[in-house]
């Protein structure tokens, strides 16, 4: 009967991995380096993963299991929704996800860069699977008024996941420019609040109301002090 440290020791490695590939790619990680963030036995990669290609590839699949739960958490209820209440409410858990899990974004990043049977692999397991799906439901979206039909569903697809997830890989940059912390709850809520303005088509109930005078959202005004200042 076990005792339930193989399962803890494992889930250190899986989560050191998700950590340490996140921060330096495949090419510049190395067992004792993950061993090391997860607080192990060097030896005790080999017992729970046959290699680092496999420690890797559990990180990935774990990521993106926890992707499909974040965006879909509130899918039982999206009958209830209207179609554009449905893709608010997928695309800010998706923003969040990626404002709590950038390191899916940098290890697809990395291997995109250097074409690899890895990136071969995460297109066929995960990248294209789950964006063909996405792609469909832009399309269905485009249909029902909520985006432009005049843009090509793939090309809006990446635009939207772009337009979502790319402010957290450049996160340092950011810091570094207008020592603004994008990971900060507040920075996430303006950054949900400006996506969805841009990509989404304007909401005819709201289109009135923003027309007003001297209705500017506070939080742009309180942006352009932090850069400016």
């Amino acid at each position: 009967m076990g005792t339930g440290l193989e399962l803890d020791t494992r889930s250190k490695l899986l989560e050191a991995a998700v950590v340490q590939f996140g921060k330096f790619g495949f090419a510049g990680t190395s067992v004792r380096k993950i061993a090391d963030e997860a607080g192990v036995n060097h030896g005790s990669i080999k017992y729970h993963y046959s290699s680092k290609d496999e420690l890797w590839r559990a990180a990935v699949a774990y990521l993106y299991k926890l992707l499909e739960e974040a965006v879909h958490q509130d899918e039982a209820g999206w009958e209830n929704m209207s179609p554009r209440e449905q893709i608010v409410n997928s695309a800010t858990n998706y923003i969040r996800f990626s404002a709590r899990h950038p390191e899916l974004s940098r290890i697809i990043f990395f291997e995109t860069m250097h074409e690899s049977e890895r990136l071969d692999w995460l297109v066929e397991n995960f990248i294209r699977p789950y964006t063909s799906r996405a792609i469909a439901r832009a399309a269905l979206a485009q249909e029902q008024g909520v985006y432009r039909a005049d843009v090509s569903p793939m090309y809006l697809q990446y635009i939207n996941i772009t337009a979502a997830k790319n402010i957290f890989l450049i996160a340092p940059q950011i810091k570094r420019a207008f020592d603004i912390d994008v990971f900060d709850e507040d920075e996430i809520e303006r950054h949900i609040e400006a996506v969805l303005k841009i990509t989404l088509l304007p909401d005819e109930k709201e289109t009135s109301v923003s027309a007003k005078p001297g209705t500017r959202d506070i939080s742009e005004k309180t942006t352009r002090k932090k850069i400016s200042s």
